[in-house]
């Protein structure tokens, strides 16, 4: 089976990966913790997006891909009876294995894309969101290193669809790949290759797509999925960590991993901008003070957000 067919089929309204001058600044809000933890390890930790507050979106686009398939008509009508059947059961079998195996090393790192003209003052839904309620930080990083070195993740800004317009996204996916099959035809073995490019189509689907309603927080992610790692560049940055949630697994990302000459932490982190409920003098000072112990190349970059915030938590 061609597989370029198929792949422009799948993929032709697919984002592609940003060059290196095309990536805007993205800013992690996150805790005065976490912000001590990077400068001390110089470890940025992914989550797997099942333990993440996203994981409805998650499970609810392979959900809805894993229904789609069943029931589409079009496929069904594409197919001869046993190309249809060998389509499912491979299917299936991909989707299986994701859920039981792959899922579980899955990793994303969560950003707001930054505003310039915003500036030091971020956005105040993502400080309610995600940074401490105004008493955490945002971490601002350029992370075009990133693509120049070839790495195995990838980077891309989330697309925000309501269900209605995912349901209508899926079924004209499946009609398209419905008529590539119809056109193509090819032995039955072929359908497992076939599932395999309709499936991680639908995977990356996932991943980067979002409810409307979380639009104001204008996301990119940062995603490692470790069948792409086949060099296992990342595989030994493999971990865990234990919080209030009990333990979940981890990627303890390093840029020293990489082993690329040139990306580098301490260069990739532009900004670290102060939460406005945070934001006093003395907490300036005492967050410029830890930078000089453990990154000093940062002690100067922190600025505070003048954003007036009524903190939500008693």
């Amino acid at each position: 089976m061609p597989q370029e067919i198929l792949d422009r089929v799948l993929w032709a309204d697919l984002q592609p990966q940003p060059l290196q001058g095309q990536l805007p600044l993205l800013a992690h809000y996150t805790s005065i913790g976490t912000l001590e933890r990077i400068s001390q390890t110089g470890e940025i930790w992914f989550s797997n997006p099942l333990y993440m507050n996203d994981v409805d979106e998650l499970r609810y686009g392979m959900n809805l891909g894993l229904h789609a398939v069943r029931s589409h008509a079009g496929l069904r009508e594409a197919c001869p009876p046993d190309h249809y059947n060998a389509l499912l059961d491979a299917f299936d079998d991909l989707f299986t294995r994701f859920d039981n195996e792959s899922a579980f090393d899955v990793y994303v790192f969560s950003c707001s894309e930054h505003d310039n003209e915003i500036g030091d003052d971020g956005l105040l839904s993502m400080w309610r969101g995600y940074g401490g309620d105004g008493n955490g930080v945002a971490i601002v990083f350029d992370m075009a290193q990133l693509l120049a070195a070839r790495t195995p993740l990838l980077v891309r800004k989330v697309q925000y669809l309501s269900y209605e317009a995912s349901e209508a996204w899926m079924d004209a996916k499946l009609q398209q790949f419905a008529a590539a099959l119809q056109r193509l035809g090819g032995p039955v073995a072929d359908m497992k290759i076939a599932a395999a490019a309709l499936f991680e189509r639908i995977k990356l689907f996932a991943l980067f797509t979002k409810h409307r309603g979380f639009h104001e927080e204008r996301e990119w992610r940062i995603v490692y999925l470790r069948e792409q790692d086949r060099e296992g560049l990342l595989t030994q940055q493999l971990h865990y960590a234990i919080g209030g949630r009990g333990i979940e697994p981890r990627l303890r990302f390093t840029t020293e991993s990489l082993g690329v000459p040139g990306v580098r932490l301490e260069e990739m982190v532009q900004r670290i901008i102060l939460g406005p409920v945070l934001a006093t003098p003395l907490a300036l000072r005492s967050v410029v003070r830890m930078l000089e112990l453990y990154q000093p190349a940062w002690a100067d970059r922190v600025a505070r957000s003048s954003t007036p915030y009524r903190a939500q938590r008693l």
